[in-house]
């Protein structure tokens, strides 16, 4: 009964988590963005704490457009290139990504092995 417990608990922290851990690979992507954004420009836009990836002029669709790429911009199968003309912030926030998506797949082995002993112990 306990351990039935424990693994429901870990299933149940590891759903939340995964939420949580992509929302904030997200929020290195949206960096990331206005970084590049910064390069290109030379405009000072900078994202200073997550909640900036919801907390923005919902209005404004150049706003909205950028959240949508930094959503899309890496998906978890997929490498984060570095090429070798990135300056060193723009890799350092690329290997963070990377990084996020190492906490990702980790929280998803542990999501599928509480599943697996779920299912097993036929409580599920």
């Amino acid at each position: 009964m306990m351990s039935t417990f424990i693994a429901l608990f870990i299933f149940i922290v590891t759903t939340f988590s995964l939420f949580i851990l992509y929302y904030f690979k997200v929020y290195w992507h949206l960096k990331l963005l206005h970084h590049q954004q910064y390069l290109k420009k030379k405009k000072n836009t900078s994202v200073t704490s997550p909640m900036d990836l919801v907390i923005f002029d919902w209005k404004n669709p150049e706003e909205r457009a950028i959240r949508s790429e930094a959503l899309l911009m890496y998906p978890l199968l997929f490498p984060v290139d570095m090429a070798e003309s990135d300056d060193e912030k723009s890799i350092r926030i690329k290997k963070t990504i990377k990084h996020w998506n190492i906490a990702i797949y980790l929280a998803l082995i542990a999501l599928f092995l509480s599943y697996i002993y779920l299912q097993k112990s036929g409580k599920a």
